[in-house]
């Protein structure tokens, strides 16, 4: 059940209403939003509800276990448990699923229920965190309410692609007998989601179905100056759509009174791949760095950059194996892992040039170089295969006939300007996107509920050319 579907306004609707009206109950709203969950996600999933509220059963008791425990041996055991849980998880609704096509109707093995557990890697992750916070003690005392577990597990609006937000603000709020949401939280969820709805369902929609998806599915019907706007404007396309979902689901959390940490921070600002993912899925970049990378540069503090390195190898061998089974996602990540040894090793080297180069020469030709690195991997992210990714590469090898380009603006008006507002907009907001948040939090609720049901309405004009699905819901 997407966001830009009737189904879910129905659902938001009725469930944000019954959820006032309980509001000066605190377990009441609790129950509500847990059902509000489990709704939701077995109309998104059907029998996976059972499985969810069963893996986060045992996670709630081995994070138990592990706090009752004294010695070191049996909490890392129990801990172990848990990343076998979820990583298993992983394993067989994600990858062993499409490794055997069992979800495929062409596949010659058939299942009475679908291995369908849509947003699963968002929830081991969430799920495991919880489980190493309680081991390493960030959480000092674990959880004793089950139903306050199974509600911060199944949080709808972080189910489908994230953010992956911790347990402990979340559950804390929900034993808070302070738990409701002001009028500035209110004007601010209504921004990210007006925000959300621009990014995701006008631009990056728009950008993906009428030019962007069209080359990457057949780009031996292009030339190789199309190929290379595709490559460029898929670079976007994405982080308008996951960017833009990430907003509305901040949006909605903040609606109920949530605050979930920011996922993305303007990452084409970034001037080397090391800032790039200080910038982009925020989230996930800090969860690998507290439960993968700091533990294991810690272990191999004694090989210096080499560690750090080999550190640094692993998280994104893991990042990309967990974002699919195909080869061209281990290839990408392989290629990320490349630049960020790359920047270790230079870092020495870097800082002088930057502190001899002029701040106005430096900083752009170190955004231009990171950009073009992102375009490239990304041709290998977004492509079906290897084999295609090459083709395409290969085709832009040749060179680009620019006198071609009047040509493809009359075929691609459309298409040329909502780039044009995209990218200018990406860059031009930078620096004036925390008072324009401001001044829309510090507005009247009419002014916000105005600008979202313009936005919505706007919205639905451009989706009646189609609509796609959140591109981060397949991991």
């Amino acid at each position: 059940m997407a966001f830009n579907t009737p189904a879910f306004f129905v659902f938001w609707f009725a469930l944000y209403l019954v959820f006032l009206s309980v509001a000066r109950f605190n377990s009441w709203k609790i129950g509500v939003l847990l059902i509000g969950n489990l709704v939701f996600f077995t109309m998104l999933t059907q029998y996976a509800v059972i499985l969810l509220l069963a893996a986060s059963t045992l996670d709630f008791a081995l994070a138990k276990g592990i706090h009752a425990q004294s010695k070191d041996l049996r909490k890392k055991a129990l801990m172990w448990m848990s990343v076998l849980l979820n990583v298993g998880l992983i394993l067989g609704f994600r990858h062993l699923s499409d490794w055997l096509h069992l979800n495929d109707m062409e596949s010659d093995i058939h299942f009475p229920i679908p291995l369908y557990f849509i947003g699963v890697s968002f929830y081991a992750f969430r799920s495991m965190s919880y489980v190493f916070d309680v081991y390493y003690e960030t959480i000092e005392e674990p959880e004793t309410n089950l139903f306050h577990y199974w509600t911060y597990a199944s949080f709808f609006p972080l189910m489908l692609s994230g953010p992956i937000a911790g347990a402990s603000d979340f559950l804390q709020k929900l034993r808070s007998k302070t738990w409701y949401t002001d009028s500035a939280a209110l004007n601010a969820g209504a921004f990210l989601i007006a925000s959300g709805i621009i990014k995701k369902f006008i631009i990056g929609n728009y950008l993906s179905i009428n030019f962007v998806d069209r080359v990457f599915e057949s780009a031996e019907f292009f030339t190789s100056m199309e190929v290379f706007i595709a490559s460029v404007l898929q670079t976007f396309a994405l982080y308008f759509d996951f960017s833009g979902y990430t907003d509305i689901a901040i949006g909605l959390a903040l609606w109920l009174g949530f605050q979930i940490p920011q996922n993305f921070n303007f990452p084409f600002f970034a001037q080397n791949v090391t800032e790039y993912w200080k910038r982009w899925h925020i989230t996930l970049s800090q969860w690998f760095n507290s439960y993968v990378y700091f533990p294991l540069s810690y272990s191999l503090r004694s090989w210096k950059r080499l560690g750090t390195s080999i550190s640094v190898f692993v998280v994104f061998a893991l990042s990309g194996f967990w974002h699919g089974t195909a080869p061209n996602y281990w290839l990408w990540g392989l290629m990320h892992a490349v630049c960020m040894i790359w920047d270790v090793y230079t870092s020495t080297w870097r800082n002088t040039w930057r502190n001899t180069i002029p701040a106005f020469i430096y900083r752009p030709i170190s955004i231009l170089l990171t950009f073009g690195f992102l375009v490239f991997s990304g041709i290998y992210f977004k492509s079906r295969s290897i084999e295609e990714a090459n083709s395409m590469v290969q085709k832009m090898s040749e060179g680009f006939d620019w006198t071609l380009f009047p040509d493809w603006y009359d075929l691609y008006i459309g298409v040329f300007w909502m780039s044009i507002i995209g990218i200018v907009g990406h860059f031009s907001l930078a620096h004036f996107y925390p008072r324009i948040h401001a001044w829309f939090t510090s507005r009247s609720y009419w002014f916000s509920a105005f600008l979202l049901v313009i936005t919505i309405l706007l919205a639905y004009q451009f989706n009646r050319l189609g609509s796609l699905p959140f591109y981060y819901l397949q991991f």
